[in-house]
């Protein structure tokens, strides 16, 4: 169903397009028509004609990503267009860097999360904090110390996390079986790549639970934490995904125990 979705999209973009083509009748004006041959498209994507006819038709192949990006650009597609095409195609758009902090979506999102009552903050897709609300600042200020302010860094290279994590061993495994999932949908993402390689380099525990190959959901998470001063301190993790960018994750920790809602003033 996926392969026909993405013929029948490409086949009414490349159908739909306006081009402009040169006409004898008019000499140097030219004047436009709508639609592409699919030789066409082929050709102004540099791919090759049997290759693009056999994905129009429904066929079995595995585009890669930058071959998606060129037929992208050939038939002009929004950005909607583009990031429907790239789902279909399974594959990272190589164009699309994260810039989601920079938009006003982002501005949005930032907002809603400071005014969240319990502890929250922002992942993008490499797992790194985008935002964070005060409540989450005021709890472990440790976690925000780190420049990167990636997830995966603080747990496997923030030698503080063992002790303020329970059952760091555990958890550390569970992390990464749920990252496991992100990781498979931008598995052409060389920032992605970069990322795993760096912490298998970096950290001997990390290199050994990734291999493992685990792969969990994230909600509904029990989270349990060694605070310094308020001492066990229990949430249930919350997870959300932006509409507009479903690699964005929205993380609330809802306090469990007496001690967790006393911390926060509840």
């Amino acid at each position: 169903m996926r392969q026909q979705a993405l013929a029948d999209f490409l086949r009414k973009h490349r159908e739909s397009i306006s081009k402009p083509v040169d006409d004898k009748h008019v000499g140097e004006r030219r004047r436009r028509t709508v639609g592409l041959r699919r030789e066409e498209v082929a050709e102004m994507a540099a791919i090759s004609s049997t290759w693009y006819t056999r994905l129009e038709q429904g066929r079995e192949v595995a585009p890669s990503s930058a071959a998606l990006g060129r037929i992208a650009d050939v038939l002009q597609l929004a950005p909607a267009e583009r990031a429907y095409l790239f789902e279909l195609g399974r594959r990272v758009d190589p164009n699309d860097a994260p810039s989601f902090a920079d938009d006003l979506v982002g501005k949005t999102i930032e907002s809603c999360v400071r005014s969240i009552s319990y502890p929250a903050f922002v992942l993008d897709r490499y797992w790194t904090m985008l935002f964070w609300n005060d409540e989450l600042a005021e709890l472990f200020p440790q976690w925000l110390n780190d420049p990167e302010r990636n997830l995966l860094r603080l747990m496997f290279l923030n030698l503080n996390a063992r002790t303020l994590v329970v059952d760091w061993e555990l958890r550390a495994r569970r992390l990464l079986a749920q990252f496991r999932v992100d990781f498979g949908k931008y598995v052409d993402d060389q920032k992605m790549l970069d990322l795993v390689s760096k912490l298998s380099e970096e950290s001997d525990h990390f290199r050994r639970l990734w291999q493992e190959q685990l792969v969990l959901s994230s909600d509904g998470i029990e989270k349990s934490y060694n605070h310094p001063q308020w001492g066990l301190l229990e949430f249930r993790q919350t997870t959300f995904l932006a509409a507009s960018d479903s690699s964005i994750k929205l993380i609330i920790l809802k306090p469990c125990n007496e001690a967790a809602i006393a911390c926060l003033g509840r």
